[in-house]
């Protein structure tokens, strides 16, 4: 029997049509017991996909990050260097000797004004050296180690520093109290000419710091009339809030004891607080005035929007007077 569907199946028409007939019927169970195959396929495969994407997305945020966390150190790393040339340009005379220091530590509180310097005498540091900031003078060196030094800060209690008004020359001690936003100026003469606004520089006198470095602006003046004396406050310039980078100072040769003229003092000061940070004062000018020009005027009121500009967030400070 089974030679006979053998022979019919390749020579008779009726088995040739039932056979096309029985497997287009085997084909449809075929498709229908594929089809879990090829859903669970599409189902993993999505899984898959979803799985990888993830994976993929967690690593693009994680570059995303790092890229980010470099541009921050960048936008420091410039403001660093744009600190570290304003250090460097801050020396009145050229001849004088100059050299970076970073601060270690500090010490802030109403009873001590100090810091430690990564600067010793092995480095040449030596006690009642200057030291200044960007913006003027922070203190004096007042004990030195081999490797690390301590520096008094113009705000601490037991310092007091010769100062002068750049506008007339009026010379004053400006003493610390014990906070790093101010300094008192007492015992002066009743008709004393000074007024707030004013700019304090050193006057160089005691030999202990050069002469012309901003000190201090001048925010109250006492002189009513009720004491024998007048009493001023004064806001240190020197950025005592945020030391990080300072300048030791090193005078060279006789320019060490050689004093300016007042017009040279007033010259050279001019000189350089017109020369710090330039583009930050465009930018106050541009933001109180955006579509005025500026117009030129006079030497006094140009002195006077300076004396503004530098009273925010800025402290400068010179010399000791008690010794």
């Amino acid at each position: 029997m089974s030679i006979a569907l053998i022979l019919l199946d390749g020579r008779s028409n009726a088995m040739i049509q039932m056979r096309n007939v029985l497997e287009s019927a085997v084909s449809g169970l075929y498709y229908f017991s594929n089809t879990p195959r090829t859903v669970l396929d599409g189902v993993s495969n999505n899984f898959i996909g979803s799985q990888k994407l993830q994976l993929e997305n967690q690593a693009l945020k994680q570059q995303l990050l790092e890229k980010n966390s470099d541009l921050l150190l960048l936008d420091q790393l410039k403001i660093e260097n744009n600190r570290l040339r304003l250090l460097l340009s801050s020396p009145l005379r050229q001849d004088e000797y100059k050299k970076i220091v970073e601060v270690l530590t500090a010490e802030m509180d109403a009873y001590r004004q100090q810091i430690i310097i990564n600067q010793g005498s092995h480095d040449g540091a030596f006690v009642g050296q200057p030291v200044i900031d960007e913006r003027g003078v922070v203190g004096q060196v007042i004990s030195v180690g081999e490797t690390s030094s301590r520096v008094l800060l113009v705000t601490d209690v037991t310092h007091g520093i010769p100062v002068q008004v750049l506008r007339n020359d009026v010379r004053a001690v400006a003493n610390g109290t014990g906070h790093n936003d101010e300094l008192i100026l007492e015992n002066m003469p009743r008709g004393v000419d000074i007024e707030t606004g004013d700019v304090l520089v050193t006057s160089g006198l005691g030999g202990r710091f050069p002469e012309g470095y901003p000190v201090a602006i001048v925010e109250t003046v006492q002189n009513d009339g009720s004491s024998h004396f007048a009493r001023a406050t004064a806001r240190p310039l020197a950025s005592l809030e945020r030391l990080r980078y300072l300048l030791l100072l090193w005078p060279m040769g006789e320019d060490r004891h050689k004093s300016l003229s007042p017009q040279g003092v007033r010259d050279v000061v001019e000189e350089r607080r017109n020369s710090l940070n330039p583009i930050e004062r465009m930018n106050k000018k541009e933001k109180l005035n955006p579509d005025v020009k500026p117009e030129p005027k006079e030497n006094n009121e140009m002195l006077e929007n300076s004396e503004i500009e530098l009273d925010d967030g800025v402290d400068h400070s010179t010399e000791e007077g008690a010794e």
